[in-house]
């Protein structure tokens, strides 16, 4: 009979354990080294987008096949819709791309059987007649003109990227302008102002003209691209030379802004939409 003591073993249980020459034998130790082993190997893999993209699209390559089988066996006269039965299979773009590369290849092959370009492919389908060769050419064709279809239909379909807009701080953050002309004692607005606006009143000290911008629409007003004003009505839009600037510009709200430059008697001409730094920004409504 062996000899046993009490300990207490690596797994936290108290128990009988065999004494040999003269040493415990802890028969928990090594255990969960083992299980952690056995559950590491029972954990599924998880496979990659591109992994499961990739087993898909081999499943269809072997429906498709089943299919090319079906074509050869009955004498080449089998009429197949691929396009439909893909679809209805869930194939979408990113399946279609890679099978297309799959059988473009197969029909280049075809092409070049056809054309008598290629011994090894002679070797391999030197059992189908011309005739025969000629059809599974144009068979993989259809083929590939029905993958491009799902690609293109898919494309039509996607939704456009919406574009992120842009805070009104970036948008004016590269725009040249006047900020101050002590002559008239004028001070610029804050450039931000412009985006939204539906009106804006601008002054050009360089040539003294007063101007001012209607906006196309006045929901979405107007945005600003470097040291351009975008989305003005350019017919709408116009600047005067003011003889009288100071007169002209003794208050500046948007009322006596449009009545001063009615009654100026200097000919109407268009805006450009660019700002510079000869430009002050009056008011924005």
């Amino acid at each position: 009979m062996g000899v046993f003591d009490i300990m207490k073993c690596a797994d936290g249980v108290t128990r009988a354990v065999e004494v040999v020459n003269g040493v415990n034998i802890d028969p928990s130790y090594g255990v969960e080294a083992i299980e952690e082993e056995i559950e590491e190997e029972e954990k599924p893999k998880v496979l990659s987008i591109q992994e499961r993209i990739n087993n898909q699209v081999e499943k269809f390559i072997s429906v498709i096949e089943g299919n090319v089988d079906d074509f050869t066996d009955s004498d080449f006269k089998t009429n197949y819709d691929c396009y439909k039965h893909l679809t209805e299979l869930g194939c979408k773009s990113v399946h279609a791309g890679k099978l297309r590369e799959f059988y473009l290849d197969n029909y280049n092959a075809m092409v070049d059987l056809h054309n008598g370009e290629d011994k090894y492919l002679e070797e391999a389908w030197g059992h189908l007649k011309p005739k025969e060769i000629k059809k599974m050419m144009d068979f993989f064709g259809i083929i590939v003109d029905d993958l491009e279809r799902i690609i293109k239909n898919a494309s039509s379909q996607r939704k456009p990227r919406k574009t992120k807009t842009k805070s009104a701080s970036k948008l004016v953050n590269k725009m040249k302008y006047l900020q101050e002309f002590s002559k008239l004692k004028l001070v610029s607005i804050n450039p931000e102002k412009i985006v939204g606006a539906k009106e804006l009143w601008i002054f050009n000290t360089k040539n003294n003209k007063l101007g001012v911008y209607y906006a196309q629409n006045s929901i979405r007003g107007f945005s600003v691209k470097g040291c351009t004003i975008q989305h003005f009505d350019e017919e709408l839009s116009i600047q005067k030379k003011t003889r009288k600037p100071l007169d002209a510009l003794s208050v500046l709200t948007k009322r006596s802004l449009s009545k001063k430059l009615k009654l100026m008697k200097t000919k109407d001409q268009t805006l450009t939409g660019r700002i510079n730094a000869q430009t002050i920004l009056l008011g924005a409504f």
